[in-house]
């Protein structure tokens, strides 16, 4: 199986990107999922999808080719680890439906751990659609993130915490109290106590048990960080566009996540470029002239800067159409050539 990752800052076409070489890869007979985290509204509407599709793997129909779609939803992968490991109760903890919500904190995690399960399917290839910037780098940073958590300072503490308690038993002199005490939870769990009230102390512990009933499914999906890391296995797409902002955080992003994305497994895609359209147009007075000429000029110095950092470098042109099918077909032919051209 190969992965896929589709990765850059906001506004420069990279789900659309994804998008397409996904249907590029189902029209040339492969096995395709496509995974979003972040889905676009207008992905959506593209591949005619709602929000009660979401976490859930659909087959559309798109350019006369089937594909394989998930929209993540951190709040149903959550749901299927518990029910894996035989506590589907857990889920209805207050604070974990928060954590476990759109904007929780706990989206990229469950998203590396959505990642793992379909990793054991059948598929020829994964395409991942990452969420923008400082997102996408969180979800990078998730492998850490569990292995931090459940490191072996916690080891105590979630298994204390996994045999039955409930608040009536916390109190000064007992064991737990004093098990608090050594650990330095006391302070946190008084503090919480004397702001929230006793039932927001019961949710914090039972959301404790919860990890440490699924831990297993956390700690399983730190295995995909070596398989992100690894060239033979994993390839990298960091979508970027001519506007020289845009090609300063692509950089920013490749730079922060070096520990993945290394020069032989990254491929940089420069979306919207004027060239090809600007060559074809024959401008009838001299000032027009002078504007295309000033145009080649920007982008042929950018394309050169990005070349020399960049082993695998693929251009795509701005196309004019408000029609988002549109934008997909001309793409998907992009990516055919492409391929066909021995680049990929």
């Amino acid at each position: 199986m190969k992965i896929e990752v589709f990765c850059g800052t906001g506004g420069v076409g990279k789900t659309t990107m994804a998008a397409a070489r996904a249907i590029s890869l189902a029209e040339n007979q492969k096995e395709v999922l496509l995974i979003t985290i972040d889905p676009s509204k207008r992905l959506k509407e593209i591949l005619a999808l709602t929000n009660d599709d979401a976490g859930i793997v659909k087959e559309v129909d798109l350019l006369e080719n089937k594909l394989s779609v998930l929209l993540m939803s951190p709040e149903k992968t959550f749901q299927r680890m518990a029910q894996k490991h035989g506590r589907p109760e857990i889920t209805q903890n207050r604070i974990l439906k928060i954590l476990a919500g759109p904007y929780g904190g706990l989206n990229e995690i469950l998203s590396l751990i959505e990642l793992n399960e379909q990793m054991q399917a059948n598929y020829d290839v994964i395409i991942l659609d990452t969420p923008p910037g400082s997102h996408f780098l969180d979800f990078l940073e998730s492998s850490h993130k569990i292995k931090v958590f459940f490191d072996k300072s916690f080891v105590e503490i979630f298994q204390y915490l996994g045999k039955s308690v409930d608040y009536q038993h916390l109190n000064l002199g007992n064991k737990v109290m004093k098990f608090f005490v050594s650990s330095g939870v006391k302070k946190l769990l008084g503090y919480l106590k004397s702001v929230t009230g006793d039932i927001f102390i019961n949710d914090f512990i039972e959301a404790i048990q919860a990890i440490y009933i699924t831990q297993k499914s956390f700690l399983d999906a730190t295995k995909v960080e070596e398989q992100l890391k690894d060239s033979e296995m994993t390839q990298w797409f960091l979508v970027t566009s001519v506007e020289q902002s845009k090609h300063k955080q692509a950089l920013d992003i490749k730079s922060k996540a070096e520990s993945y994305i290394s020069n032989n497994s990254v491929c940089l895609v420069l979306n919207k470029s004027l060239k090809e359209n600007l060559t074809s147009w024959e401008p009838q007075n001299n000032k027009l002239k002078e504007i295309k000429e000033s145009f080649l000029k920007k982008e042929n110095s950018l394309t050169a800067a990005l070349k020399s950092q960049f082993s695998l470098f693929l251009s795509f042109p701005e196309i004019y159409s408000l029609d988002p099918i549109n934008h997909i077909e001309v793409l998907k032919e992009k990516w055919n050539t492409n391929s066909i051209k021995g680049i990929l």
